[in-house]
């Protein structure tokens, strides 16, 4: 695949951040566009590529120098994001999901011992994953049934649990795992550690998906981030919200905002390839971007796409708002698909083949509008929010609704 050199989707660039992106488009002109059609196709292991771009600290960007980081912001991480999803989504999907291990280590971890997990994890020595999601609570994670139990006698916890879609999950080296009752870092090559299945997937080819169960795993004491005793039969083991649920709320906004660019990221290279293939395509001895069923096609696009750009930006600057972070989600990725499938259809036939990178970038994007939480799920979020008056601001003392 050819080197891409995209505009970034982040306004009022600092000369800093412009240095970034320019410093990240060149690593990938070298590093991953070489490699993309093999991960595509199966012949390269998506995980020799990232590995590569991890030990630079391309994986680990917010993280210290001392753990093999770059010691940079977010932004500069979603800066790269963007970037890299312009050339493939599963990969950044990949990168991002092997070092959101270590973010949770350093959050909740309480032992200095758990510094060498992190450090492994953000030099890409090992892969992580992280284990929330299972098969019986899927959006509803008050039915989440993993639990751990404490053994006094042996200082140790014995997890019992099924995880699914887990990013990494069946190449794993380091995991960290959600139960009802704590948190805790597993490593893959421990007894009662068992890969059900690798899913294989409409797209995102190259990504390792998987079903995974812990059976009666033991995990040394200093091994959990968190840890509340609750007994199998207890009704907060059964239903309810737990700890385990709350800790992750935080997290809830950055994630979608993640997704968020993601999506424009995949979008951006539709799009562009939309524009260009219909100023070269000839059709009745003319460029079919003469045609008003083709550039009113490219208008709505590039209108979703600047829409879809704003919202983000403004987002960028209110982290901490819920409501908003899910609007962001879900009108971004709605976009975007929206974006790719009028790509393919201005492209016609040879849109439907590997010709172009136009029908990879519909069929990995529509995982966006599902993983991270549902369109549905985003909107169940955004009402909450609308009817609680979370998008009321304050101006000179006094609340004032944006409606």
């Amino acid at each position: 695949m050819n080197p891409i050199k995209y505009k970034s989707i982040f306004f009022d660039l600092t000369e800093d951040e412009i240095m970034w992106k320019e410093r990240v488009d060149d690593m990938l002109a070298d590093n991953l566009a070489p490699h993309i059609e093999d991960i595509e196709s199966g012949k390269t292991e998506i995980w020799d590529v990232i590995r590569p771009i991890a030990k630079g600290g391309y994986s680990a960007i917010t993280f210290p120098k001392r753990f093999g980081g770059l010691g940079l912001s977010m932004k500069h991480d979603l800066i790269c994001s963007d970037a890299v999803c312009a050339y493939s989504l599963p990969v950044d999907m990949s990168r991002l999901s092997g070092v959101y291990p270590a973010l949770l280590i350093r959050m909740f971890a309480k032992s200095k011992p758990m510094r060498h997990y992190v450090e492994s994890l953000a030099r890409g020595k090992k892969i992580g994953a992280f284990c929330f999601t299972e098969p019986d609570a899927g959006s509803d994670l008050s039915r989440m049934r993993t639990l751990a139990e404490m053994d006094d006698k042996n200082n140790e916890y014995i997890l019992n649990g099924e995880k699914r879609f887990i990013v990494n999950g069946s190449v794993a080296d380091i995991l960290v795992v959600y139960a009802r009752n704590g948190a805790f870092i597993v490593e893959s090559d421990w007894d009662g550690f068992e890969v059900i299945e690798e899913y294989t997937m409409m797209g995102l080819k190259g990504l390792h998906l998987g079903h995974i169960k812990f059976n009666n795993i033991r995990i040394p004491v200093g091994n959990e981030l968190f840890y509340k005793p609750m007994k199998k039969e207890s009704t907060e083991a059964k239903s309810g919200k737990t700890a385990s649920i709350a800790s992750m709320q935080v997290m809830l906004a950055p994630e979608r905002v993640a997704l968020a660019v993601q999506a424009l990221g995949v979008a951006k290279t539709a799009l562009h390839t939309a524009i260009k293939y219909s100023q070269e395509r000839v059709q009745f001895k003319r460029p079919i971007s003469e045609f008003e069923g083709i550039n009113f096609k490219i208008a709505d696009m590039a209108t979703k796409f600047e829409a879809a750009k704003s919202l983000l930006n403004r987002m960028i600057n209110s982290m901490e708002s819920a409501t908003l972070a899910a609007m962001t989600k879900l009108f971004c990725c709605q976009a975007a698909w929206e974006i790719c499938d009028d790509a393919l259809q201005i492209l016609g036939g040879i849109g439907y083949t590997n010709e172009y990178p136009v029908e990879r970038c519909l069929r990995d994007v529509r995982l966006l509008r599902i993983g991270g939480g549902t369109d549905e799920i985003m909107k169940y979020v955004i009402q909450k929010g609308v009817y609680k008056g979370d998008l009321e601001k304050e101006e000179g003392g006094e609340k004032v609704s944006y409606f």
